[in-house]
């Protein structure tokens, strides 16, 4: 098989749960697949277990205010690419897409980007909405196919131009079923629990979830609410929480992250999702294979995973509708576990990690395909030519 190096950037969330789904699916289906990433990430103990070689690209850092960090990240992939001789780049998120498609472009390897969100998407300042698009745009030229993560992303693309009509695919997000995953035990004494599992960052609303809690612990007394999770806003969301009389209540828990995330998620009733903006995250399709009803935010791609007859969609940024939602779902076990079937029913149909992994390697097989027909055809031409 061809050699295949998987790099991305952002160190939590979704991005390298992807990742690494899709580097553990390669594997087993017989891909020489490695993976270069930052110093560390909540993943890297999963791939190294696989026996997945990781590389750790020591320039590599989140944000767009040191360009000359960035510039040595590139060089980094670059080296590693020549000296690993592969023979398929894939690069996820805007900066590792950046940092791909600059040594695709430098060395002539066949290059795939999977943004999992434009850099431009949501609340983003007017600067990043301005500069980003066309920055795409020209990376485009460099990228041999586009794989978007949802419709929804695949649109966007379209509708800025990025990429061309038949560079640009749809593939899902995939995990494993859940079964054999033992489940968290929470640290509360109640009958339901309603839950957030997610990176502490703005895109992710959770504060939104945050000025909801209050109205779900009084209406429905057997309930606790929990946030799992790490970032950049833990304490700005527990001072949230402690301005709300929260921090303190029984019935309410911040938690550390651990991972697999299939185990908080086999322990909740009912899983919240309120993001602000998002592509398709891939805790949507976790909580489908968990069984898990979901009430989620009606943005980007997640009504492509939350349908009627697995969850509920609301508004993003409204505290009452999520309130709402929540508390009418935990006053139905009936329809909850109508919603439990229908998720799991959903994901083995549409969100497997082996579909996700089959997909993908189809469109490295028609890149390399590609490739190694350019490669004759100019061949021949010189041989014309001479």
């Amino acid at each position: 098989m061809p050699r295949v190096l998987l790099v991305f950037e952002p160190p939590d969330g979704g991005v390298p749960e992807h990742v690494a789904n899709l580097a553990l699916g390669l594997s087993d289906s017989g891909w020489d697949v490695e993976v270069a990433g930052p110093m560390d990430a909540t993943t890297y103990p999963r791939i190294e277990a696989a026996g997945i070689p990781i590389h750790r690209v020591h320039s590599m850092r989140r944000g767009f205010r040191a360009p000359w960090r960035d510039m040595a990240a590139t060089r980094e992939v670059m080296r590693l690419t020549k000296r690993g001789r592969f023979d398929i780049l894939h690069g996820h998120a805007s900066k590792a897409g950046a940092y791909v498609r600059l040594t695709g472009c430098a060395t002539g390897v066949p290059v795939i980007y999977t943004p999992h969100g434009f850099g431009f998407a949501g609340h983003v300042s007017v600067a990043r909405k301005l500069f980003v698009p066309p920055v795409e745009r020209w990376l485009a030229h460099w990228t041999d196919a586009l794989i978007c993560v949802c419709d929804a992303e695949r649109k966007e693309a379209a509708e800025r131009g990025i990429g061309s009509d038949g560079s640009r695919r749809r593939i899902y997000n995939g995990c494993r079923s859940c079964e054999a995953v033992e489940p968290f035990d929470p640290p509360m004494n109640v009958s339901s629990v309603v839950g957030a599992v997610a990176a502490l960052r703005p895109e992710k609303g959770l504060d939104v979830l945050i000025s909801a809690a209050p109205q779900i612990l009084d209406a429905v007394p057997e309930a606790g609410v929990m946030i799992i999770g790490s970032g950049s806003l833990e304490q700005q969301l527990r001072a949230q929480a402690d301005a709300l009389s929260l921090t303190q209540h029984p019935r309410f828990r911040f938690l550390p992250f651990e991972p697999p995330s299939a185990r908080y998620m086999r322990a909740l009733d009912i899983a919240v999702l309120p993001s602000r903006w998002d592509a398709f995250p891939i805790t949507a399709i976790e909580a489908l294979a968990c069984g898990v009803p979901q009430v989620a935010s009606n943005v980007g791609g997640i009504p492509e995973a939350v349908r009627p007859e697995t969850g509920v969609l609301v508004p993003p940024e409204n505290p009452d509708e999520l309130a709402g939602a929540v508390i009418e779902l935990l006053g139905d076990p009936t329809r909850r576990r109508q919603m439990a079937a229908a998720a799991r029913a959903l994901h083995s149909r549409t969100f497997t990690l082996e579909r996700m992994a089959q997909e993908t390697e189809a469109v490295y097989r028609e890149v390399l395909a590609n490739a190694r027909a350019k490669v004759s055809a100019n061949r021949s031409a010189e041989s014309y030519v001479g």
